[in-house]
């Protein structure tokens, strides 16, 4: 851990212990972690110079491959920077939630993915690929074992959000599908129903939090998940929310009875 360090200009050794503390708490019995990885994503929590150009080089030449004709290439990787490297409401940087378990590339690959899909959606020129497939995009350069376990944790959350979304009464999924399946704002909302644009926004996020309380009992329900698994799974569905609300309802047409 130390050679990683160094490279980045970090050689002391309060630094070094930090470091390995904030990586032992990622750690889990009998996964293999990508510690150079881990390393690297520390140093740019930390606000490390090298770090951050590193990742930043690697964000600009995965949108680069990623945007096609879709996106200029540049606006692309500064949604991802913003998305990945930028804290919200007093919360970590996303960036925080590579657990090193496959290559960061993969993980960042996929964030771009996502990204580019957010970017696009309501424009005609979204990529084909499903939330479900992204799930498990990285998962190419992990071990067998973690692969498999990276694809039917993708189909568990897939069927359980599926699930969850039965809990919402016909007006609910209709602002649902308008918001994130046809992009209309929470302005528009707000004079299509006749209310302040914030209350179409706690509409949305009450919507939202009902379908991740459902989500989260049904994963404890039907899975043999102990509860951290559990957790990392609502969490991460949480962090895209709005994207995998676009997949589910484009393709199961869930619309206001």
């Amino acid at each position: 851990m130390s050679e990683p360090l160094a490279a980045l200009g970090v050689e002391s050794a309060k630094a070094c212990a930090a470091c390995a503390e904030w990586i032992k708490k990622r750690s889990k019995p009998g996964v293999e972690l990508v510690l150079e990885d881990l390393v690297l994503v520390w140093a740019v929590l930390e606000g490390n110079a090298a770090a951050l150009g590193r990742v930043d080089t690697l964000i600009v030449g995965l949108a680069r491959r990623a945007a096609g004709n879709a996106i200029e290439p540049a606006e692309l990787a500064q949604r991802v920077r913003t998305r990945l490297l930028v804290g919200e409401k007093g919360k970590e940087a996303r960036l925080s939630t590579y657990d090193g378990r496959g290559r960061l590339k993969s993980w960042l690959w996929t964030a771009t993915k996502l990204e580019l899909l957010q970017a696009t959606r309501g424009m005609g020129q979204a990529p084909t690929e499903d939330v479900e497939e992204l799930t498990h995009l990285a998962s190419a350069q992990r071990s067998p074992e973690a692969a498999a376990r990276s694809q039917r944790d993708a189909k568990v959350v897939s069927r359980a959000l599926r699930g969850a979304l039965e809990v919402l009464d016909a007006k609910e999924r209709t602002l649902l599908r308008m918001r994130f399946v046809d992009g209309v704002s929470t302005e528009e909302l707000g004079r299509m129903f006749q209310v302040h644009r914030t209350t179409a926004q706690r509409w949305i996020e009450g919507a939202q939090a009902k379908i991740m309380t459902a989500m989260r009992a049904r994963l404890q329900e039907e899975t043999k998940l102990d509860r951290g698994d559990v957790d990392s799974l609502v969490g991460d569905v949480a962090q895209s929310i709005s994207l995998h609300l676009s997949q589910v309802l484009t393709k199961d047409g869930l619309i206001a009875s």
